[in-house]
Order: C-alpha cells, then structure tokens, then sequence
C-alpha cells in the first residue's frame, strides 16, 4: 500500500519529485520513503536523478515513475507466479502428505516420519490426505494465469 501511494503520487506529478518531497506527501518518514523507492528502483518502476545541495553538500534525489516497464513487469510477475505454482503442483503429485485431524498442520511424508506421523502441536495420529482438490485448484490457477498472459501477448502483436 505504502509504494501503491509513492506511485500515485509520482505519477500525478508526471515529473521528477524530490524523495523529500514525497515523504512529505505520502506522510511517510524519509527512511520509508527510500526503503521503497530503491526497491522500485530494483525493478526499473522508477528512475532518479541525483544533484548536490550547495549550501549542505548533501545529495538530494528526484524521482520520476517509469510507466512504459509496468507490462513487462506485469508479466514477469505472472511467469514468476506460474513457475512457482507449477513446482507446488509437482510436490503435490508426487508428495504423500499427512494433516493432523484437528486441522493444524500438514507435513509431507518425510516430516510426518520424523514426528512418528503424531501431530507435534496436539499430539494426535496423523492422516493422510487426499489432495485431488489441491491439485485441481493448482491446475485452474495455472490455467486462469496462463490465459491472461495469452490475452497480453494478443495485445501486444
């Protein structure tokens, strides 16, 4: 929410604003401020300029929202979502898992082994779990997210 503000405001401004500037609007301490606009910075959302301050030799940065990296960033986030729940998927077909039966904990076999397949919050016998939903539920979301990537690249032909 707080980097959601930064590039509100950044955007309303469509020019360089000083991080002082922004804290001063965002109501956040400066610290926040530059906390999230280096990691912004990380991922090429914004860009900044740097001048000196003559009278107190400090620098002092100015910051402008670089709006033509957010597709790209859109669908890397996307690709990176799909790969990490395609690992999951992996786990969950080829996994055994264990749950306790007051629904606190699921463990995979080698950790329910380790636990004597007893609950270590409880102390009660663990079952295992039909995880066909989990699956199909995995499936559907790699499937929603390849669509709309599918629909993003129509777009950009």
């Amino acid at each position: 929410p707080e980097a959601v503000a930064l590039i509100g405001i950044l955007r309303k401004n469509r020019k360089k604003v000083s991080e002082f500037k922004l804290a001063a609007l965002s109501d956040m301490d400066i610290k926040t401020v530059r906390n999230i606009l280096y990691k912004l910075f990380h991922v090429n959302l914004v860009t900044y300029t740097r001048r000196k301050d003559r009278q107190k030799g400090w620098y002092i940065y100015s910051w402008i929202f670089n709006k033509k990296r957010v597709p790209d960033l859109y669908i890397s986030l996307k690709h990176q979502k799909i790969e990490k729940l395609r690992g999951r998927l992996e786990k969950e077909r080829t996994g055994q898992f264990y749950i306790c039966p007051d629904l606190t904990l699921r463990m995979d076999f080698e950790h329910a082994m380790n636990f004597d397949f007893r609950c270590p919050e409880c102390g009660k016998l663990l079952m295992p779990v039909e995880n066909d939903k989990t699956i199909s539920n995995i499936e559907a979301q790699v499937a929603e997210l390849e669509k709309i990537l599918a629909k993003v690249d129509k777009k950009q032909d």
